[in-house]
């Protein structure tokens, strides 16, 4: 790239696109509004005589994969998508950029490569992940043989798109697994797994003694422990939630071996590991990011910790040292109060009334875009029967998230069939009747007999009926492995992580991006803002209580209740002044 060019601005940019005119008079017109947009972004907010032309900063800031995420100034992926792809063709015509392409000789070895693994059947969609290897390595000059471990982890660590990533993760497997039918030879180091060198903490199997006490506290968690002079049980967990705070027992196991601070398969018990030290050296290493993993949350530490604590506890030791090492971090002090990305967020949605409209929309929205995919699911490709399913789970997530905003593991866990189920469709008059027992309920606080209303955003009977009798059944017989089916459930077995990428995807595809416990501070914060809120009603909603719901879910304008506060002064003055005249 040209040096001096490299040095120029967005401003420089606009003139040279006046000035030689490089595109069609209609595309001209297009790339110059969405350039001149820049200025106007949050991101860059200043004047684009001080925005670098920089076509590398511009891919690392915006991305250049599909669109994860809405960036703020943009009410939709498609317009984010036409700016993104107008601006950068400008940086690339600026600069004379040409998009690397990769020679493909015929008689290379990748493409005999291909050819061999065609020939013995391999689906030509999972070709496209070799043809991304491929490419890549062609452009170093790699053959196959020449191929390393330390490469492909290069090639994963450096890809910038999660599709790339994938990809070269299962041409590697590919590879490996076809070797024996290849005419070319190819480098053993396909068969070692790759994996993104900063992820997610990997757990590793507990030693004995500390697993067998570890299982025992666990299934004395699910059971109760025994407290009082009868010593009965109290205070009993769901497996789901026992196998969390086991989480945090498996994460200091862990932890404590990347530190040095336990060697690791040697045997040990939670004896040895109570010192108090010894978690202090953990907690200041994971919040100084020393970890080969992604910085855990504060939050997320904060909860390992503590069921760690618990655990040395009810192994019978001594665990106010390590409350007390807990509680002198900093980092820890509002834990348990919302993060301040979440309050940011609550004060961005309700600000942002299209937003709130949209939100409120998604129902009707989701099920005519529903209706429509399913319309053609009989003749339609795979891909456009995944979609409509996919719509139709969302439609009627939607439906009743806008009406009882339950956590997304109290959803998944609805019954539906049977006159015990806890979902019941009935007709018109009586509509949607919901009920979540205690036992699939984080805290145990139930609904029972809700009916949903119809409101202005979508019929929850309406559209949870249609779910159930036109989507339902097909995502039964064709998109779910067979081990995983729930006929009982609402929604058949779908998992937590496939119905967030659902909502998530949907959600964003209509121009308000949230995740699904999103929706429920969404709603908290819309109804606490509402003149003469009523935390009581919101708690119910929620499934919370009071205290929880002001400290956790809501954002409160407070400069709006200073200006009610001022009005309500205002009046009681003139009350009390008018009656003291009297």
């Amino acid at each position: 790239m040209d040096t001096l060019k490299y040095m120029k601005t967005i401003a420089d940019m606009v003139h040279w696109i006046e000035t030689d005119n490089p595109f069609t008079p209609a595309f001209q017109k297009k790339v110059l509004g969405s350039v001149r947009k820049m200025k106007k972004l949050p991101h860059y907010g200043v004047p684009l005589e001080q925005i670098p032309a920089d076509l590398d900063a511009f891919d690392k800031t915006w991305g250049r994969g599909p669109v994860r995420q809405l960036p703020v100034g943009f009410k939709s992926t498609s317009s984010f998508s036409a700016w993104r792809s107008q601006v950068r063709s400008a940086l690339t015509a600026f600069f004379g950029t040409a998009k690397p392409v990769a020679t493909a000789d015929p008689d290379d070895n990748w493409s005999k490569l291909m050819t061999d693994l065609e020939t013995a059947g391999v689906p030509a969609k999972k070709l496209i992940a070799v043809t991304v290897l491929a490419n890549a390595a062609r452009q170093e000059a790699l053959a196959p043989i020449k191929v390393s471990h330390s490469w492909l982890q290069g090639a994963v660590d450096t890809a910038d798109t999660p599709g790339r990533h994938r990809s070269i993760k299962a041409a590697s497997k590919l590879i490996h697994k076809h070797r024996n039918v290849l005419s070319v030879e190819t480098s053993p180091d396909f068969g070692i797994p790759v994996q993104k060198s900063r992820t997610h903490c990997r757990r590793l199997a507990l030693p004995e003694p500390l697993s067998t006490e570890a299982e025992t506290w666990k299934q004395t968690r699910i059971q109760g422990e025994r407290k009082g002079h009868r010593r009965k049980r109290k205070s009993a967990c769901s497996p789901a939630r026992a196998e969390q705070a086991m989480r945090g027992v498996t994460y200091v196991y862990r932890a404590m071996v990347d530190a040095k601070l336990l060697q690791p398969e040697q045997a040990c018990s939670v004896s040895e590991m109570a010192n108090p030290s010894l978690l202090e050296e953990v907690i200041e290493r994971e919040l100084n990011g020393k970890f080969d993993w992604e910085p855990l949350q504060p939050t997320t530490l904060f909860e390992y910790v503590n069921n760690w604590k618990l655990f040395v506890r009810g192994s019978g030791h001594d665990a106010d040292a390590l409350t007390e090492i807990i509680s002198d971090f900093s980092e820890f002090e509002n834990v348990k109060s919302m993060s301040t990305s979440r309050r940011d967020w609550c004060e961005a949605f309700l600000l942002d009334h299209h937003k709130q409209a949209v939100f409120f929309n998604l129902p009707n929205a989701l099920f005519r875009k529903a209706k429509n995919a399913m319309q053609t699911y009989e003749t339609g490709s795979q891909r456009e029967k995944d979609t409509a399913i996919a719509l139709g789970i969302a439609a009627c997530a939607a439906a009743i998230w806008t009406s009882l905003p339950l956590r997304i593991s109290t959803l998944l866990q609805l019954t539906y069939g049977g006159e015990s189920a806890d979902v019941q469709l009935h007709g018109s008059r009586r509509g949607l009747v919901l009920t979540t027992p205690p036992d699939i309920v984080k805290n145990g606080y139930s609904h029972h007999y809700i009916t949903l209303l119809a409101k202005r955003g979508g019929d929850p009977r309406e559209i949870v009926s249609w779910f159930a009798h036109e989507a339902r059944p097909r995502l039964l017989a064709a998109h779910i492995a067979p081990h995983l089916r729930q006929p009982d459930r609402l929604f058949g077995g779908v998992s937590y992580a496939r119905l967030s990428s659902i909502w998530q995807d949907a959600t964003l595809s209509a121009g308000v991006p949230m995740t699904p416990h999103q929706v429920r501070h969404a709603l908290a914060t819309i109804m606490a803002n509402q003149p003469g809120a009523d935390y009581a009603i919101i708690a119910a909603l929620l499934g919370d209580t009071e205290a929880t719901v002001r400290k956790n879910y809501v954002f409160v304008d407070q400069a709006r209740k200073h200006e009610e506060g001022q009005k309500l002064l205002a009046q009681i003055q003139s009350n009390v002044l008018m009656r003291g005249a009297a």
